[in-house]
């Protein structure tokens, strides 16, 4: 091409040609800062996308709004591939629904098909199937809760082998 590649650009390349060479069974796979038009967003069949909670970040790229910046996040959604997402304003909750539903992309919600608390100094993450009972997350903030729900959520809905030990560890 014309273009030279960004140096976001190269390193997933460089990443996904290390997935192909040690033939990893699977990956998980950071978007750089938004979605729509982001390196990663090559991969067609993932197994699952997740979206973390939407705020007002990396406005001069992708807009000024909310509901501009959930449409740019929501472009990793993928036409009947599951998404999982952290609580959203109700303006970015809109756009991710609209997404998923046009694209036929079952859609697991933190707060209706899923949740993470933190209860008597322990993690607590639930969904439509299981429940499960983990240490509180190392990293500090309280962020942190809906992270490790997000990561536990999205294993169970890809429906991936996790020991009970992996998923405390």
């Amino acid at each position: 091409a014309d273009e030279h590649a960004t140096f976001f650009e190269f390193m997933t390349a460089m990443a996904f040609l290390q997935f192909q060479r040690r033939q990893v069974d699977a990956a998980i796979i950071e978007v750089g800062m938004g979605g729509r038009l982001d390196a990663t967003n090559v991969i067609e069949r993932p197994e699952v996308t997740v979206i973390t909670s939407i705020g007002l970040d990396h406005c001069a790229e992708l807009g000024d709004t909310l509901d501009k910046i959930a449409g740019e996040k929501a472009g990793i959604i993928k036409p009947g591939r599951p998404v999982v997402v952290a609580r959203q304003s109700e303006e970015a909750n809109q756009v991710l629904e609209a997404q998923a539903a046009q694209l036929n992309a079952p859609l697991y919600r933190e707060g209706v098909e899923w949740d993470a608390f933190a209860n008597a100094g322990r993690l607590v993450v639930q969904t439509e199937t299981e429940t499960f009972d983990l240490p509180l997350p190392a990293l500090a903030g309280a962020h942190q809760i809906s992270n490790a729900g997000l990561a536990v959520a999205s294993l169970v809905v890809a429906d991936v082998a996790v020991s009970d030990d992996a998923f405390a560890r």
